[in-house]
């Protein structure tokens, strides 16, 4: 198996995973020059050697995958050392657990001038984009060439049904007319982040609507709406701008301030 073909296409998936590799081995072990792909859910493609160590490589990688955050881990193969682990063949091995994050996934519902505009701007940040859209002229691959999936449905509820939402998909809404549908969706999605462009009066009437239905204020509280950050934004292009810098501040937990504040 090509252990580089597979860590790219699972890159192109989307899918967070972590690539193990001996970096060191002294005395006896089963191998001194391995590499393994683990996933996040455990499984794995190639190997380091099998065994009590490759068990406890794939555990530590599930963790490291989970916590984002790479480290080396240290083995001693002798079940009769202090620090051993089960293992008869004496040797000691480092290995190396490099995380690959999974790239953000951009949710677009609504495939008009500014998804248009947002379809850019993950091109350029090599996000994933997800097109959500009713209209087939608009949810097309000739308009969005870029998408990784492309869900066309009269029923936005449906569409979003159908897609796996979780703590990296970031979703913005700007439908034609389905904004409340599509905000009904995803409120009680795991979504890391759900922004919808309107004014201050819509976002007003929608939230009171989504009170009235039993949506908590806690929930209420996620939607980033009116969306984007306040740098003046008038045109289809500046408003991608500002939403995609909205993102970004939520997904790296930043204050979003000018950097010359922080001086």
């Amino acid at each position: 198996m090509n252990l580089f073909l597979e860590a790219g296409n699972l890159q192109d998936s989307g899918a967070a995973f972590a690539i193990a590799t001996i970096i060191a081995a002294k005395g006896s072990t089963p191998r001194n020059i391995a590499k393994m792909i683990v996933k996040s859910d455990g499984s794995i493609s190639g190997t380091i050697g099998g065994g009590l160590a490759e068990l406890y490589v794939i555990r530590e990688a599930t963790a490291a995958i989970r916590d984002n955050l790479s480290r080396v881990v240290t083995y001693n193969l002798n079940s009769e050392a202090e620090d051993g682990i089960q293992m008869l063949c004496g040797g000691i091995i480092d290995i190396f657990i490099e995380v690959i994050a999974a790239q953000p996934r951009i949710i677009m519902v609504g495939a008009g001038h500014v998804g248009m505009a947002i379809a850019r701007l993950t091109e350029v940040l090599d996000y994933h984009l997800v097109v959500v859209d009713d209209r087939p002229e608009f949810a097309s691959r000739e308009k969005y060439p870029q998408a990784t999936e492309i869900v066309c449905d009269s029923d936005f509820k449906q569409g979003l049904a159908t897609l796996k939402i979780d703590g990296n998909s970031y979703i913005v809404i700007a439908t034609a007319d389905a904004d409340y549908p599509a905000i009904q969706a995803v409120i009680n999605s795991g979504a890391a982040y759900i922004g919808m462009i309107g004014s201050k009066r819509k976002v007003k009437l929608i939230k009171e609507k989504l009170l009235a239905e039993g949506v908590s204020e806690e929930r209420l509280q996620c939607i980033y709406a009116p969306v984007g950050l306040d740098i003046g934004s008038e045109t289809p292009a500046e408003i991608a701008i500002s939403i995609m810098a909205e993102i970004l501040k939520v997904k790296n937990d930043k204050s979003g301030e000018s950097l010359r504040e922080r001086v």
